[in-house]
């Protein structure tokens, strides 16, 4: 898509979800047991969002990563809960680059439909990015994968067919796709401070899947890259709704006569949070560029997406809740929602410190490479 179509995809997302998921509609899910509007997602699946990423040799629209950030910045933007993160982003991503013919004629059209749901397990029990921290051992005995151990902080576990998840043999890393319902594979809800995610661990019993369950482990840092970015995107589309939201209550609420907005700290504050929200839009866009554009300069720009844009979405958010004084710290309000969110996009698959690690290895492998031998 050129930027008018990606303009006109905002839009049309952006009235969709004003009608059909309004912010005040996410209170009604907060203790549901599915976590999210299931009229929705078939709602969504209907307008393409969950076949943006299939290739369209597979049924799907083809879409780049572009497309995918815009979506993502307007359910960010709402809070909507539901599994675009894990199902249409994460799942399809490990199908697409890493899975078999076979796993992609079975599993990407239900995922692009909505009839199937799938999710990705690419951290241990901690929550923590890295080979060390997997917690799920794999023992390959050439016809078949053993599974034992447990994976944390899973998203939307709990209503996925499958995850792909990655595990270690003791020398190298490895992925495989597990249906959920095979014996041994344990599901329980891990609860977080973010009431509009579903996030559980995954335990493993001695769980038996063919050999055919591999996925190429390659594809583990493009996922990475793929769930930072579309975190980041969820927080910038937050920071940039929440600060509206503050840019009019300074409008509106008054002391001393005058509109609290007519106070030098308070503009101060409420310029600040533009352009932190601004510089995460703009990250967040280099990012997706990168992925559909530039493989080699996806990694850094992911980096820079993940340790700036969360960041920047955490501390806008939290100042909105000064902001908006008093009424901000009540449960009544919606400000704590988007803080919350915020905080737990700035934590999954790697938080800002993984992320500038991470990218000051590219940037120092960068450099070295540059130096005469």
């Amino acid at each position: 898509m050129n930027a008018e179509e990606r303009d006109a995809l905002r839009a049309s997302a952006r009235a969709m979800l004003d009608r059909s998921a309004p912010t005040a509609s996410v209170r009604e899910l907060l203790d549901h047991p599915v976590g999210f509007d299931q009229a929705l997602w078939r709602d969504m699946a209907e307008l393409g969002w969950l076949a943006l990423l299939v290739p369209e040799v597979d049924g799907g629209a083809g879409a780049g990563f572009g497309e995918v950030v815009v979506i993502a910045e307007e359910l960010g933007a709402r809070l909507t809960p539901g599994p675009f993160l894990a199902s249409a982003v994460l799942a399809i991503s490990a199908l697409v680059l890493g899975g078999s013919v076979e796993q992609r004629a079975r599993w990407l059209d239900p995922l692009a439909t909505g009839e199937a749901i799938g999710t990705v397990a690419l951290t241990g029990p901690s929550g923590r990015l890295g080979d060390d921290a997997l917690g799920v051992r794999c023992r390959d005995d050439g016809s078949a994968l053993r599974l034992d151990g447990a994976a944390g902080f899973v998203p939307d576990a709990h209503v996925a067919d499958f995850v792909v998840v990655a595990t270690t043999d003791g020398r190298a890393r490895r992925l495989a796709l597990v249906e959920t319902t095979i014996p041994g594979v344990d599901v329980r809800p891990t609860p977080t401070i973010d009431h509009t995610r579903r996030l559980s661990q995954l335990t493993f019993d001695d769980v038996v899947v063919d050999a055919t369950a591999a996925i190429d482990d390659t594809v583990f840092d493009q996922l990475v890259e793929r769930a930072a970015t579309v975190l980041a995107a969820d927080g910038a589309g937050a920071a940039r709704e929440i600060l509206a939201r503050a840019v009019e209550y300074s409008k509106q609420r008054v002391q001393f006569n005058r509109p609290i907005g007519s106070f030098q700290a308070v503009k101060h504050m409420l310029a600040d949070m533009y352009v932190l929200s601004e510089a995460a839009s703009v990250a967040v866009e280099g990012a997706a560029h990168a992925l559909d554009l530039q493989p080699d300069a996806a990694p850094r720009l992911a980096s820079i997406a993940a340790s700036y844009a969360r960041d920047a979405a955490e501390r806008v958010a939290g100042d909105a809740v000064q902001a908006h004084g008093g009424i901000g710290f009540t449960w009544e309000h919606d400000c704590h929602l988007y803080l919350k969110r915020t905080q737990l996009d700035a934590a999954l698959f790697g938080d800002t410190a993984i992320h500038r690690g991470r990218l000051a290895g590219l940037l120092l492998d960068a450099a070295r490479d540059r130096m005469p031998a």
